[in-house]
């Protein structure tokens, strides 16, 4: 099955790309299904020369073709690695992103950069987070909405850090709460306390890895009024504490010795 990216859905991804190499230097490539290449980011004649001489992608194909085969998979050989996972996991027909080659213990090369095993998830993360928070996405969210979903998320995305509640927004868009947390919850399958964690976990985000705010001056800027909570809510949403992630984001982003 042959997927045609429009001119927007392949920008989103070459973009996507491109921020995920900036914050972590490491090769990555895109290709299709069928092994057409869509981009590629931090490659060299070098690393080039790897990619074909390892056969990634052949090794890729015969691993995506497998009964069993998993949404993720690392390919090694020589101590050198490559991961491949799907561009879409709702979607495994949209394509493959290949990230490597990198090397798991530390070496003397430093062109091939030294990756823990244990960062590899994070950077999947990363990169599918890079991904959500982008405005294609956000876009084609928004697309699919109601217009009284679409202003109470743009609403919401303005307001995250006031105190906000379902009776402002409802009084804003000029309807019942009870209709309002009905299409809401409808459309997005979500709670309005779920949507606006979301949010306001998301903004923390980009305060988190900019400047120095301490994680309650943090947490008071984008609503919160207790530490504590937000901490709670942040580790539900991310898997980690808000410190975590600053730590494990630099950390990956400096990784290169």
């Amino acid at each position: 099955m042959e997927v045609v990216y429009s001119t927007a859905g392949k920008k989103h991804i070459l973009d996507n790309m491109e921020k995920f190499f900036l914050c972590t230097h490491l090769p990555i490539k895109a290709l299709t299904y069928e092994g057409e290449l869509i981009h590629t980011v931090g490659y060299n004649e070098r690393l080039e020369d790897i990619y074909t001489y390892q056969k990634v992608f052949e090794k890729t194909e015969e691993e995506l073709y497998k009964e069993d085969s998993s949404s993720t998979f690392t390919l090694s050989s020589d101590a050198i690695n490559f991961t491949v996972f799907y561009i879409c996991p709702r979607n495994v027909h949209r394509g493959v992103y290949i990230i490597g080659p990198y090397r798991t213990q530390p070496e003397q090369d430093r062109e091939i950069l030294y990756k823990p095993d244990s960062c590899i998830p994070h950077l999947i993360s990363l990169l599918r987070n890079i991904a959500e928070d982008s405005d294609f996405i956000r876009q084609k969210k928004l697309s699919s909405y109601s217009l009284y979903v679409k202003k109470a998320l743009d609403y919401m995305d303005a307001k995250y850090n006031t105190a906000l509640n379902v009776s402002y927004v409802a009084d804003y868009l000029g309807i019942s709460k009870c209709y309002f947390c009905s299409i809401l919850k409808k459309e997005t399958t979500k709670t309005f306390t779920q949507v606006l964690n979301e949010i306001r976990i998301e903004k923390s985000k980009t305060l988190l890895l900019k400047g120095n705010q301490s994680i309650l001056d943090i947490a008071i800027s984008v609503g919160y009024n207790n530490q504590n909570y937000y901490n709670m809510i942040f580790k539900k949403l991310t898997k980690m504490t808000p410190l975590q992630f600053k730590n494990t984001v630099n950390r990956i982003s400096i990784s290169h010795s």
